[in-house]
């Protein structure tokens, strides 16, 4: 009979994993205990040096993943209407082995993955999966008629000839996420008759009333 004793993994995660939604990648970052010296990889993809990111000695450890790579899937929804991007991620704790405090995470983002030589056979379950989701808030639009050009002050009454200006502008709490379209517009002559002036792809239908719009920034549109 052997007698086998080992020393415990002094480090874990503190609280939960920091979720950064990005236009083009998904970053995830850890705050451990102690100095990290392990790896944080892609569940599946541990060879892929694209997919792992072995950094120590910091009490953060991450990765940043690309939507194109390590096996990032991208899921539409109708309800609600989006895509989640998701991912699952594995924190290590040690350079060569798995043990009980490593942590296998379910990362989504929605926007509105040896040889052994032993003298005992052991069992290792496999780590459970958490799931943590990050919300990108949708932009909140405003519309609006300006005089005489984009920087001119809000018209509340016009004239028959008077030289006016639509503005479409949306705010976001991320940069370089959203872009927008303006599409589907109609005017009311008064008389509750309503004429469409831009079609559902955005485009302008007379252009003596209306001209196609400039897009100046993704999120401000005008004419």
């Amino acid at each position: 009979s052997a007698l086998v004793s080992a020393i415990p993994v002094d480090n874990n995660v503190e609280g939960e994993p920091e979720i950064e939604c990005g236009p083009t990648s998904i970053t995830v970052n850890f705050n451990t205990r102690n100095a990290f010296m392990g790896h944080v990889f892609v569940k599946g993809l541990y060879d892929q040096d694209n997919c792992r990111n072995d950094e120590g000695g910091r009490q953060v450890a991450g990765i940043e993943l690309a939507f194109d790579t390590c096996n990032v899937a991208r899921t539409r929804s109708l309800n609600p209407k989006g895509i989640f991007v998701s991912t699952t991620v594995i924190i290590s704790f040690h350079p060569q082995f798995v043990t009980k405090v490593d942590g296998a995470y379910r990362i989504e983002c929605f926007y509105m993955e040896s040889d052994k030589t032993v003298s005992a056979d052991i069992e290792v379950s496999d780590l459970t999966t958490q799931f943590q989701t990050a919300l990108v808030p949708m932009p909140v639009c405003k519309y609006e008629i300006l005089d005489n050009g984009p920087t001119g002050e809000p018209v509340k009454f016009a004239s028959v000839g008077q030289h006016v200006y639509h503005k479409w502008t949306c705010e976001s709490e991320t940069t370089d996420t959203f872009c927008s379209v303006v599409h589907s517009c109609t005017v009311d002559d008064g008389n509750g008759d309503r004429i469409m002036i831009l079609n559902e792809d955005g485009c302008a239908l007379d252009k003596f009333i209306l001209n196609n719009l400039e897009y100046p920034q993704d999120l401000v549109a005008g004419q």
